[in-house]
């Protein structure tokens, strides 16, 4: 007999060394009952549910993780996904525009990946040599296929359910806001000012953005709910853990090594859950 579930939550990891916090599957299991376990073929640790309609389970850091993943679940009779609610819940890097502890659900997931960059020395929009004038264009052949639009009322409805909800602010700084907007996936795990400039040139490339938020998993998640015909049920929750570029003055790799805290990812991590636990919750009243 599958286990049907209402919502399927699928966070990334569940500890992950070198991070300074725990891991994103454990708020879930401090909330709910996940006594019930099934194994899935291609799924690395089994799925954790509830018995009454919540499965969680880590997909595995990156698109590749996720997307194989995600599709396990998909395929097989263990767990009924058809009327299922999919959420990708986790911590993001964003732009220093939003406050850390803030919430991003994504309206569309845009592949970072899935793009054409150019050699800036060959005369080609970048002969001086500077980075920032490296062409960056989307990729001919994917027709795409790196591009994936939210179901606009479910994340309407995410959103209205999101203003209700308290987020804890991070050691006294702005307060933290939700957000509806863009986004970005990669594999690469990237940060400074080039690159992030090199992202926002592709989105004016592809008419989207500006980006609210990056991580590594949710384009792999999309794409395989979207060969099994699910990618209107799906819903990216991110809760901001640090910025994506140094402070004036700072090197890329200084704030790199010194961007992810422990009370940053806590609290990105923090709230990302209410916000989901609020459209969970909701789901299954």
């Amino acid at each position: 007999m599958p286990v049907a579930l209402d919502a399927l939550v699928l966070p990334a990891f569940e500890e992950l060394d070198p991070l300074p916090a725990a891991g994103e599957t454990e708020p879930w299991h401090d909330a709910y009952d996940l006594a019930e376990r099934v194994d899935v073929p291609g799924v690395p640790v089994p799925l954790r549910h509830d018995g009454a309609g919540l499965g969680v389970v880590p997909t595995g850091i990156g698109k590749a993780a996720a997307a194989t993943t995600t599709a396990a679940l998909c395929a097989d009779d263990a767990v009924d996904l058809s009327d299922a609610l999919v959420l990708s819940v986790g911590i993001a890097g964003a732009p220093p525009d939003r406050p850390i502890g803030s919430v991003v659900i994504a309206d569309e997931i845009v592949d970072w990946d899935d793009k054409c960059r150019f050699d800036p020395g060959d005369g080609d929009g970048g002969a001086d040599g500077n980075p920032g004038d490296v062409p960056v264009a989307p990729d001919p052949y994917t027709e795409g296929q790196g591009v994936v639009d939210l179901d606009p009322d479910r994340v309407s409805a995410a959103a209205d359910l999101a203003a209700g909800v308290d987020l804890e602010n991070a050691g006294g700084g702005a307060d933290p806001t939700v957000t509806v907007g863009t986004n970005v996936c990669a594999d690469e795990l990237w940060h400074g000012r080039t690159v992030a400039e090199h992202v926002s040139r592709f989105l004016d490339a592809l008419d989207r953005g500006p980006y609210r938020a990056t991580e590594m998993e949710d384009a792999g998640t999309a794409a395989a709910l979207r060969r099994f015909g699910l990618a209107d049920r799906y819903l990216s929750v991110r809760g901001i853990s640090n910025h994506d570029r140094p402070d004036p003055g700072e090197s890329s790799r200084e704030s790199f090594e010194g961007s992810l805290t422990e009370e940053g990812l806590e609290i990105g991590l923090e709230n990302a859950v209410r916000v989901a636990r609020a459209v969970v919750d909701d789901r299954r009243a």
